[in-house]
């Protein structure tokens, strides 16, 4: 049973009081697979109270008992319980059965109401983690119900780019055929006119489909694959290289709905002229769709280069290694490209969501709940120990510290008296000093028609005796 100290000023009181009331948005204390029979009798007595519920979940997520805790902590943000623990510990169990889009979900609401900073940025990388595993699950479930999805509707004005084929005994160029399309991805995208599919979601896809480069380029792989990713147009073609110092690319503009072509491009020029390819491949393509770009527009597409020819290998050659899940050498081959040109900002951003999902990697879900404990999201951590509602069997403590120093600055004698808060079975010298006192107890007033307590509401009356006995 948890005990505060009494008040003898109005002013510490109102001190005191705003202390408490401030700590209300408070985390839900740890708890362990052995509190679960107590937990549970305390369900027992207030079903409707869905701390209780993420509590019973958080035990049975900590005994590995995952499809309880799953049942529990989604019963209870279903009935509107969205604290940071419930929907941490919903993400953690979603993560445990790879059910990547829920985990997804759940930690990306946390991020809009979690007290602890600490926790909220690890969150953040991990989505990026969790991001390349929804994004290879949708793939599978694309290609497991392709016969479903031949007949679905495209999305209106969208557009995928295929890596491009290589044509070419100078394999130092090959990851060009990445780093192209990401590129074009990215200009195709500075248009409002257009639904641009993510270069990783097409990646994904193709990975599935185990394609090789030389199947990227074919018309049959590109209605296929355009179908199951529900795009209007794909943009594919094959990259050849003309002597030690020319390019050609040739582009085709594939309607998927009718396999037919809306239009073809071919651009050539000395490699060191790379871009200037890529952009004629980029607006040739929005003309051919009849996309009108903005003066604005146009420039921002224009300005969208590295410059630097062998930055952007390097970067082709991380986009290569981190769809082939090898972080790694994706995190030193955008750290290359970077120090080749450090004002590459997508190899700059690529290099740090790559570090974040090579620190995802090497994260459990254990080790995500202690920094939830550490750092105040559950439990003490971060020094503030929350208040709770108080229901059979389970108790949610207050800041004993924060009150215990706004008493001794009254009364600094360690030894202050103390009153029960919501205690139904106070001594008798107590209750013979609270005889003639308005009191309102927090677990009966909890325990209203709604049938469920909260601290938030609970008032509380504290008081302090004064040196010498007086009140």
């Amino acid at each position: 049973m948890r005990y505060l100290p009494r008040c003898a000023s109005r002013a510490v009181f109102a001190v005191v009081l705003s202390l408490m009331v401030g700590a209300c948005a408070y985390s839900i204390p740890e708890v362990d697979p052995a509190d679960i029979p107590s937990i549970r009798q305390a369900l027992s007595s207030d079903p409707l109270n869905t701390d209780l519920q993420v509590q019973l979940g958080m035990a049975q997520f900590k005994g590995e008992m995952y499809e309880a805790a799953r049942t529990n902590l989604q019963a209870a943000v279903d009935s509107g319980n969205v604290s940071g623990p419930a929907l941490l510990y919903l993400g953690m169990v979603q993560e445990e059965f790879e059910d990547w889009d829920q985990a997804s979900d759940a930690y990306t609401r946390y991020l809009e109401v979690g007290r602890s900073e600490p926790l909220k940025a690890e969150l953040r990388g991990r989505l990026q983690y969790l991001a390349q595993n929804v994004l290879q699950q949708r793939a599978a479930n694309a290609l497991a119900t392709e016969d479903q999805l031949a007949n679905a509707q495209p999305t209106p004005r969208s557009i995928a780019v295929f890596p491009f084929a290589f044509n070419s005994s100078r394999d130092d160029l090959e990851p060009l055929i990445y780093a192209i399309s990401d590129m074009m991805v990215t200009d195709f995208a500075v248009s409002n006119a257009l639904t641009v599919l993510e270069r990783a979601q097409i990646q994904a896809l193709l990975n599935e489909m185990a394609l090789t480069e030389a199947g990227y380029a074919e018309p049959g792989t590109g209605a296929r694959a355009g179908r199951m990713l529900q795009a209007e147009h794909v943009v594919q073609g094959v990259i050849t290289t003309l002597g030690d110092d020319n390019i050609q690319i040739d582009a085709d503009i594939l309607n998927v709905p009718s396999s037919g072509s809306a239009g073809d491009l071919s651009e050539s020029n000395s490699l060191e002229n790379l871009f200037e390819i890529e952009k004629d491949l980029v607006f040739g393509t929005l003309a051919a769709l009849n996309v009108q770009l903005t003066p604005a527009e146009r420039q921002q597409i224009d300005d969208n280069r590295t410059e630097n020819v062998l930055a952007f290998l390097a970067y082709g050659r991380g986009l290569l290694a981190r769809d082939q899940g090898n972080y790694q050498a994706a995190q030193a081959a955008f750290q290359q490209a970077q120090q080749l040109d450090p004002n590459f900002d997508a190899a700059a951003t690529q290099s740090t969501e790559t570090s974040e999902i090579t620190t995802a990697q090497g994260t459990s879900t254990a080790d995500i709940a202690v920094t939830a404990s550490t750092t105040g999201e559950t439990g003490t951590g971060g020094g503030i120990a929350p208040p709770t509602s108080t229901t059979t069997g389970v108790t949610q403590t207050a800041s004993s510290a924060t009150l215990r120093g706004a008493s001794e600055a009254v009364n600094p004698t360690p030894t202050a008296q103390t009153i029960d808060l919501g205690s139904t079975s106070q001594s008798d010298n107590q209750t013979q000093q609270q005889t003639n006192e308005t009191r309102d107890d927090a677990v009966q007033e909890s325990q209203g028609s709604e049938g469920a307590t909260s601290a938030a509401q609970a008032q509380i009356r504290i008081v302090i005796r004064r040196p010498g006995g007086a009140q």
